[in-house]
């Protein structure tokens, strides 16, 4: 999940604000009417496993809220300071998007916004040796370093990354490699990646992590449901 995230922001980079900021009607009469608008984004999930094996995701999201004024003299609304709020919510993940954790295990999966590098995405596609795979994979990991500073705290990324090009250069020569010029394979070969990531990280060969996550497909922490809010979109 993490790297297919990461991955996709590679490609079509992730805006600060996941969603757009909504503004509720004016309300308010005579001399001043109000309005406010929110917005929400995601900034950590972690999964967390029970002694029964159910696991939940315990989400850390902020909510942006700013107000706007207006009285009937003025040419447009007056805004005020934007005001922060940091939230923590457990929410059950339903059977379909359960990662089979051990109780022990708390991984933090993080939905940082980050630029768009897609001549990086491009260059991990189409590489024409390990050697400049290799510097494609240096490459990632300095972007990826800048975009998420705390990601530096953090070697298994870069192991994964890093530690063996070789394989990742001949994990696109494996049956289940996304070839075609269809516009959903792009989204395809990302989830590729991302598997074949998230397995070396583990100590997995691509061509058995894709094997193993052939059925799997990203699951959207983030299309969750808030208290007074409406689904996620």
């Amino acid at each position: 999940m993490q790297w297919f995230y990461l991955l996709l922001g590679l490609r079509d980079g992730h805006l600060d604000v996941v969603q757009k900021l909504e503004w509720v009607p004016w309300t308010g009469k005579g001399q001043k009417q109000v309005c406010a608008g929110r917005a929400v984004r995601i900034q950590l999930a972690r999964i967390i496993p029970d002694e029964t094996g159910r696991e939940t995701v315990a989400l850390v999201f902020e909510r942006l809220t700013t107000y706007a004024t207006r009285t009937e003299a003025d040419r447009g609304p007056q805004f005020e300071y934007p005001i922060y709020q940091v939230i923590k919510q457990d929410t059950d993940l339903p059977p379909g998007r359960r990662f089979g954790l051990k109780p022990t295990e708390h991984p933090s999966l993080f939905f940082p916004a980050v630029p768009s590098a897609p001549v990086l995405w491009k260059q991990l596609k189409r590489p024409r040796s390990i050697k400049e795979l290799q510097h494609t994979l240096n490459n990632i990991d300095d972007w990826l370093v800048a975009a998420v500073p705390g990601v530096s705290t953090m070697p298994q990324f870069r192991r994964a990354l890093c530690d063996r090009p070789a394989e990742l250069f001949w994990a696109r020569k494996l049956w289940n490699y996304p070839r075609t010029n269809r516009p959903t394979s792009d989204d395809k070969r990302i989830e590729f990646f991302a598997e074949a990531l998230a397995g070396l990280m583990l100590g997995v060969a691509p061509a058995t992590a894709t094997k193993k996550l052939l059925c799997w497909s990203p699951p959207k922490l983030w299309l969750t449901k808030f208290e007074g809010d409406q689904a996620r979109k």
